[in-house]
């Protein structure tokens, strides 16, 4: 139940925005897919899928963007609510495309876990990114796509 109020707590808070910042691209919503690995990647590989809401602030082209949302993660190693904030500095930055490295923290809600320090990489442009991520704690190594509207 918990995790659900905190679910819509943030969609309410997101939903807003969208509607108010999408015309002068500041600030954008999207939706987000990834697929996290837990390493050590052995006989038996136990991926996990996350979907979930990421807002962005910042135009991709920006020397400096804020991420955060929040994604359900689905697995047989780990399931539940996740709420990643992150911080990326754009190392490239074109007419098109940006090449960034980034980090920060995901928070979750699931059993006594509660969240670990992420690094990534990736390629953001007007309406996507596209990362790979590495969380230390979990021994995640993972990919995400987020489109953003």
């Amino acid at each position: 139940m918990k995790n659900l109020h905190i679910l819509l707590l943030t969609a309410a808070i997101l939903i807003p925005f969208s509607l108010k910042g999408q015309n002068d691209r500041i600030f954008r919503v999207g939706v987000d897919a990834s697929m996290d690995f837990f390493l050590p990647l052995g006989d038996k590989i136990a991926p996990s899928v996350g979907l979930g809401v990421l807002g962005r602030v910042g135009r991709y082209d920006q020397w400096v963007n804020f991420v955060g949302g929040v994604r359900y993660i689905y697995g047989r190693r780990l399931s539940g609510f996740q709420v990643p904030l992150t911080v990326n500095v754009n190392l490239y930055r074109g007419p098109k495309l940006s090449a960034y490295l980034g980090g920060g923290y995901e928070f979750d809600f699931i059993g006594t876990y509660w969240g670990c320090t992420i690094i990534q990489t990736g390629l953001a442009g007007r309406h996507f990114d596209v990362r790979i991520f590495y969380k230390h704690y979990q021994g995640d190594l993972g990919v995400r796509f987020t489109y953003y509207f």
